[in-house]
């Protein structure tokens, strides 16, 4: 009986992997790189960058949280920041960017510096910063290392202290060597595919129709067995990372906005965005009531006008 019920569980974990393998061939097929890729230290990143038609107002760099990719902030805000050079870029082991190293390349730290070594090529620019979730942990890293090279920090519902309870023990199992990898291929992909839909959309026969900015399904690109395992450990580096990080906050020398919403139940307003605004010397809050994790969905337009207001305040400081 024992043997039988091993040699099903054996069987149950290979149909699991092998389906996993032909979801990532699938979703891979249906959403190839649609931006451009920048060289740097270990590999590629991949980006993608829209433009006004005459001269930009400035420039916006958007970074993503945890289990995303580009897609997600440039489709939401990017309509409204029509009249700005807008960058979105893939983290490092996510979306169609290369993971650019091992394991140590989970450390935020490090993230942000492949990211910036990416940036000083394509955007020598100053630009304003724009960080959802962890991608906010992120590029806080970069404001407080580069400050130069900020006009302003926009924080979306980021992760920037420890928080009571810190990582769960499930993270921390699926961020280890090959039990985190064995979990990614069997469990992480079907999971998470559930968690999506079943089936993935086929809409890459239209995507030379869409505009710059809208999303075209990448979000499946979470769909794939790396992708899962970068996720696991990147956030299960992030309690230490922030422990190490948050004192420096007092040291931020460009404008800081988090905004927050006060429903977010992910990362709590109160730990984290409230907590960092009061931090920073020039540090804003603005929390939006009745909102959760995803404040660039549910008040683009707010976001845009402080990115504005921040963009002028810039220019008249010269």
């Amino acid at each position: 009986m024992l043997r039988c019920a091993l040699i099903a569980i054996l069987l149950l974990a290979l149909g699991l992997a092998v389906f996993s393998e032909v979801t990532r061939a699938e979703v891979e097929a249906r959403h190839p790189p649609r931006g451009a890729f920048v060289a740097v230290e270990g590999g590629r990143l991949h980006y993608r960058e829209c433009r006004p038609a005459g001269e930009p107002r400035g420039t916006v760099v958007l970074l993503h949280g945890a289990y995303d990719n580009h897609a997600d902030l440039l489709a939401a805000l990017g309509p409204t920041l029509s009249n700005y050079r807008v960058i979105a870029l893939d983290r490092p082991g996510h979306g169609w960017s290369e993971r650019l190293g091992g394991r140590e390349m989970a450390d935020p730290g490090r993230q942000a510096q492949a990211l910036m070594q990416g940036l000083d090529r394509i955007a020598p620019e100053r630009f304003v910063l724009v960080g959802h979730s962890l991608g906010g942990a992120i590029s806080s890293r970069i404001a407080l290392e580069r400050p130069e090279r900020l006009q302003g920090l926009v924080l979306l519902g980021a992760m920037s202290h420890p928080w009571p309870g810190g990582i769960a023990w499930s993270q921390r199992i699926a961020a280890t060597p090959w039990i985190g990898s064995l979990f990614s291929h069997v469990v992480g992909v079907p999971l998470a595919r559930y968690r999506l839909g079943g089936e993935t959309d086929a809409v890459s026969g239209l995507v030379p129709q869409r505009p710059c900015h809208e999303a075209a399904g990448e979000a499946r690109l979470l769909l794939r067995p790396d992708v899962q395992q970068s996720n696991a450990e990147d956030m299960a580096v992030a309690f230490d990372f922030l422990a190490d990080q948050a004192p420096r906050y007092r040291e931020l020398e460009v404008p800081v906005l988090a905004v927050a919403g006060d429903a977010d139940t992910i990362v709590s307003p109160t730990i984290h965005s409230a907590a960092i605004a009061r931090e920073a010397p020039q540090g804003r809050l603005l929390l939006l009531p009745g909102v959760g994790h995803m404040p660039q969905h549910a008040a683009p337009g707010l976001i845009a006008a402080a990115i504005d207001a921040m963009l002028a305040a810039a220019r008249d400081r010269r």
